[in-house]
């Protein structure tokens, strides 16, 4: 009975992502090897272009999404990956919460193509493979960029096609920084 109570907090450490470290313009950005929710194998940071990455919770990543869409109007070559912490739900739902994710991406995909419209541009015929929502089931991404549980969501950070952390908002709340953010970035290292 007394081994209970320490068995099971090394349980729960265990089941914890490792705490991140303070990450810092001009670190190199953590490797992360991700699938999207379509199943594509997404590498962060992709040598030699700019990307924008966005971590979020389901209850911010609305919000972050309007960001990342008003981003890729305005720059459709660049690379935006959404990250969402779901390590809040169990294990059981995540079939579940995976389809609620695809759908996500469906209406992303759709609400993007409208944004293109309305600003009176023409959407990139492949949009839909340009679209990357990575559900982040043990929050291991997340932590690796400091988006935790400490009111630090939204985070968006702007990794330079160097691999190397150009800008971190967080918690990342208003358009003009990330659009200035992205600027410096695609003006330091335009597109090969």
């Amino acid at each position: 009975m007394w081994l209970l109570a320490p068995v099971a907090a090394l349980v729960l450490l265990a089941a914890c992502p490792p705490p991140a470290t303070a990450l810092e313009a001009g670190d190199a950005a953590p490797a992360l090897a991700a699938k999207d929710v379509r199943g594509r194998a997404l590498a962060v940071p992709a040598s030699g272009r700019v990307l924008l990455l966005s971590f979020a919770s389901p209850a911010d990543g609305e919000a972050v999404g309007e960001i990342t869409r008003a981003i890729r109007v305005e720059h459709p070559e660049l690379e935006i990956v959404s990250f969402i912490d779901l390590s809040g739900f169990p294990g059981f739902a995540r079939g579940v919460v995976t389809r609620e994710i695809e759908q996500r991406h469906e209406q992303a995909v759709r609400k993007t193509r409208a944004a293109f419209d309305e600003a009176g541009k023409r959407a990139p015929e492949d949009l839909d493979a340009r679209i990357h929502i990575v559900p982040d089931f043990d929050a291991r991404s997340c932590a690796r960029y400091g988006a935790g549980d400490g009111g630090q969501r939204p985070v968006i950070v702007v990794v330079g096609a160097n691999g190397r952390v150009e800008t971190i908002l967080a918690p990342a709340r208003a358009l003009s920084d990330v659009k200035a953010a992205v600027e410096r970035a695609l003006n330091a290292h335009p597109p090969r």
